[in-house]
């Protein structure tokens, strides 16, 4: 679960390695002790993270028949997610990692 953390407080950022300082409303990364994840590099991970979205939600929309489709093009985009999360728990999508 994660943790606010006092702000202020000095912190290495876990990716690029700069120090920073944490901000209100900050919330732990779970890091190691005196790590966390600065305000840029938050940024880019969510971009990373939106951009997988987009791809999960193409395939599951791609699967769809027409009428399907529309409905779930018409669909606010947490429950989009929300329908990619039960595809993969239900076995319908199966997540891959692909080395580099």
């Amino acid at each position: 679960m994660a943790r606010k953390i006092k702000v202020n407080k000095f912190l290495s950022c876990g990716c690029c390695g700069y120090g920073f300082r944490t901000w209100e409303g900050y919330v732990d990364q779970d890091q190691d002790n005196g790590y966390g994840i600065c305000k840029e590099c938050q940024g880019i991970i969510e971009k990373h993270n939106e951009a997988e979205w987009d791809k999960a939600i193409g395939v599951l929309r791609n699967g769809l028949n027409e009428k399907n489709r529309e409905h779930f093009n018409g669909m606010e985009r947490a429950m989009q997610k929300a329908l990619v999360w039960k595809a993969l728990d239900d076995g319908i999508l199966r997540w891959t990692i692909n080395g580099r």
